[in-house]
């Protein structure tokens, strides 16, 4: 048999359909059948294994190629409202066993079948304050034990609701592969709701950024509608998606009809549709979800037979290009912007705002908020938090501006910290894809080993300075052999990829009046465009006001817009910034400019006789 991924580089896969749909049709009995677990559809697994065997058996008769366990609700919180924790393994892998007996009955035509370990998003959503991270990651981590034990050929993390929950189910699905030695594909699918989101508002550019940082190998749609309502999701998914789609949709949009739900899309209405999907979008596995069945199925697999001689299609041609990005929980913000910087607001700051750090110090979290809110009205596409401050409880403060701001503002996060335990509370907040600022190997690789791994685990981009064992690189040369070393451990050793990689090569002040500071700005600048040649895939970025400390603020304005335009020329991608004090060239008097760049590039007076 060719493993999971192997049969979708070759074929279509047909997924089954709903597993609620047949539960909810049959006359079980609560005491009887369910344990006296009323609602509990995991617990069948356990008490009426004929029946769920006989569901998978209905939708392989059917033709479906692969089977989901019986386990949406299998994670060990969601089980525990039931007091049914203890058995959260037992009845994940029982759910397996149960597949693989109605797959042993179909062995006879030789076609390759798959079980798909699935894993729903349970009742309490993480980025809504419902619970927390960890909790949430280890009670997946136990269900995928299960999953793993019955042997299950894939993970499907499905109807997700919210990125949070997804970072938690797929992180917690690798810690059990880890512990078990295993590695299998993970899908994730997302539910879109008619309102164009997710249930927490984030929309398909933003969860794709979060699930492509994450390393899913396939990302696809299920529930909440129906294909129709799909369509310009896919249809994003098949542009942008650079690995496997899958589409799993409604039997249409659900109407309520008295006392039931009602699903209107017959099997036929739902072939025409998927047929669509695979020859305009090239998605690579299809099936049903809520209010489709084994005649929905049926019709699924009568459209690909038509389609190919053989028993499966393959999959059709896409063209598709990914932007590299960082994501709030609601949005994508592109990494390399159209003639532009990539702006980090800098005024949420502790050290480098006195407004905000005295807000902090009072715990006035009301106007901390505010100054970002401020912030993203005057334009910059991401904020630097930094909480750092003596005599405060970082963990505590940054975790009250995380907290506030993921559902507050659409800007993404820079996560700006020196401390691991801060950098790790901060991400097991965040549903989207921020930016950890920073790294460097001043006190050598072991620090920056352990701020990577935070980074790969939650997806994150990462600001790495020049910075190490020596010291802060001043000199070209300097900037350049720590810029390679950098791009060898972060994107070579942890294969974070080059466009998530944001080397800050450092800026200083060159104000000081010393003769050994005149030429940092100039250095500064060669060093950005010798990194955009040797290393052209990663971002460059500066904290841009260091250039002028030391100046009046009309003074700094002017020397920071000049400085900028000169490091965006040489290859700068991107700056730590007050955007609102940055002035267009053209808008500063002449002779400004020509100061500032006498500055920038040491050009001095010739000595009088």
């Amino acid at each position: 048999m060719p493993n999971f991924l192997e049969f979708l580089e070759l074929q279509v896969l047909l997924l089954d359909g709903a597993m609620g749909t047949q539960i909810q049709g049959a006359d079980l009995k609560v005491d009887k059948d369910y344990w006296g677990q009323e609602n509990c559809s995991e617990i069948l697994n356990l008490s009426r294994p004929d029946f769920i065997r006989g569901v998978h058996m209905k939708y392989l008769a059917a033709g479906s190629d692969a089977v989901e366990t019986n386990t949406f609700g299998g994670s060990s919180i969601t089980l525990g409202e039931f007091d049914l924790s203890e058995k959260t393994v037992e009845i994940n892998k029982r759910a397996c066993e149960l597949a693989y007996e109605a797959i042993a009955e179909f062995t006879h035509d030789g076609r390759p079948r798959f079980v798909i370990g699935a894993i729903g998003p349970g009742t309490k959503l993480p980025s809504l304050g419902h619970i927390d991270y960890d909790s949430l990651e280890a009670s997946f981590a136990l269900q995928t034990d299960g999953l793993l034990e019955g042997e299950a050929h894939a993970i499907l993390i499905e109807t997700a609701q919210d990125p949070l929950q997804i970072k938690a189910a797929l992180n917690g699905a690798r810690i059990s592969m880890q512990k078990k030695n295993r590695a299998l594909p993970i899908m994730v699918q997302v539910t879109v709701e008619t309102t164009g989101t997710l249930l927490v508002g984030s929309d398909i550019a933003a969860a794709a950024t979060v699930i492509h940082a994450l390393g899913a190998d396939v990302m696809g749609l299920n529930c909440a509608t129906g294909p129709q309502e799909m369509a310009d999701h896919v249809r994003w998914l098949s542009q942008n998606w650079p690995r496997k789609i899958s589409v799993l949709p409604n039997a249409g949009l659900p109407e309520m009809h008295h006392d039931h739900v009602h699903f209107p899309l017959n099997p036929d209405e739902m072939a025409k549709w998927m047929e669509r999907f695979l020859k305009e979008d090239g998605i690579n596995i299809i099936g049903g979800c809520c209010g489709t069945n084994e005649a929905h199925i049926a019709a699924l697999n009568a459209m690909l037979e038509k389609q190919s001689a053989k028993r499966r299609p393959a999959p059709a041609k896409r063209t598709h290009h990914w932007v590299p990005a960082v994501a709030s929980l609601f949005q994508a913000t592109e990494l390399r912007q159209d003639n532009a910087i990539l702006a980090i607001g800098e005024r949420c700051n502790a050290n480098g705002s006195k407004k905000f750090r005295e807000a902090q110090a009072a715990e006035d979290w009301d106007t901390c908020i505010d100054i970002a809110k401020e912030q993203v009205r005057e334009g910059p596409h991401t904020l630097d938090i930094c909480t750092a401050f003596v005599g405060r409880d970082e963990v505590k403060d940054m975790s009250e501006m995380v907290t506030r701001l993921r559902g507050t503002v659409t800007a993404p996060l820079v996560i700006d910290s020196t401390e691991l335990i801060v950098l790790d509370a901060a991400l097991k907040l965040y549903g989207g894809k921020p930016i950890i600022n920073s790294i460097n190997f001043e006190d050598g690789e072991e620090p920056a080993h352990k701020r990577m791994a935070l980074a790969k685990k939650f997806g994150a981009a990462v600001i790495a300075l020049t910075i190490d064992e020596q010291g802060m690189a001043k000199n070209v040369n300097r900037k350049l052999e720590i810029a390679h070393r950098l791009y060898d451990f972060c994107c070579n050793t942890y294969g974070l990829p080059p466009s998530d990689l944001m080397i800050d090569p450092l800026t200083f002040t060159i104000c000081t009046g010393n003769e050994d500071d005149r030429k940092l700005g100039l250095w500064t600048l060669e060093a950005i465009e010798h990194i955009r040649k040797e290393l052209p895939d990663i971002q460059i970025i500066l904290g841009l006001s260091n250039i002028s400390f030391g100046l009046t603020p009309p003074a700094r304005h002017v020397l920071n817009s000049v400085y900028l335009d000169h490091a965006t020329k040489r290859g700068l991608t991107g700056a730590i910034i007050h955007v609102s004090k940055i002035a267009p060239l053209h808008k500063i008097p002449k002779y400004e400019v020509e100061a500032a760049e006498d500055l920038i590039f040491d050009r001095r007076l010739p000595k009088v006789a």
